[in-house]
């Protein structure tokens, strides 16, 4: 019997995200994968930023170390960092991206509200991941706007 792995054991072994002092990351809505074992481990670490979504669409991260502690239920009843983290100031080499869509172009579409798109163009030399299951790949190209960042490779299980 074949061992399958899991979204967390494929982050886990991606060199970038090893290299990394801080990892931009997302905390799963349902329909997302579940990388909270990910999560976990990056916070023990240290090395965890998580969004915290504002006024007209804005987005910010925060450096989160315990994933129980510092979140707290957000917009859309997404988890997300309370109010006694503290906001990430500095570089984010890698960004975990999340969407509903994604095409092996490295094309993603959100929910249409346009945070991490927004977000993104603020980093434009930063390593982006698409993080999705199998079925919100697809092969054919998505429609994109001119404003849609696309992801610089996208992992699914």
């Amino acid at each position: 019997m074949e061992n399958k792995k899991t979204i967390s054991d494929l982050l886990l072994q991606h060199s970038g995200i090893r290299k990394a002092n801080v990892v931009a990351a997302f905390y799963p809505m349902k329909s997302e994968p579940d990388v909270v074992p990910f999560l976990r481990l990056l916070a023990g670490e240290g090395r965890l930023l998580l969004p915290r979504c504002g006024e007209n669409c804005t987005m910010e991260f925060f450096k989160v170390t315990d994933l129980y502690a510092d979140l707290a239920s957000g917009a859309y009843g997404i988890k997300e960092p309370n109010e006694a983290c503290k906001p990430w100031v500095g570089n984010i080499a890698v960004f975990l991206v999340p969407g509903v869509k994604f095409d092996r172009n490295g094309g993603r579409k959100g929910h249409g509200k346009g945070y991490y798109d927004r977000y993104l163009a603020k980093f434009p030399g930063s390593l982006k991941i698409g993080v999705c299951n199998a079925e919100q790949l697809q092969e054919e190209p998505l429609d994109l706007k001119e404003y849609d960042i696309l992801m610089d490779e996208v992992i699914s299980v």
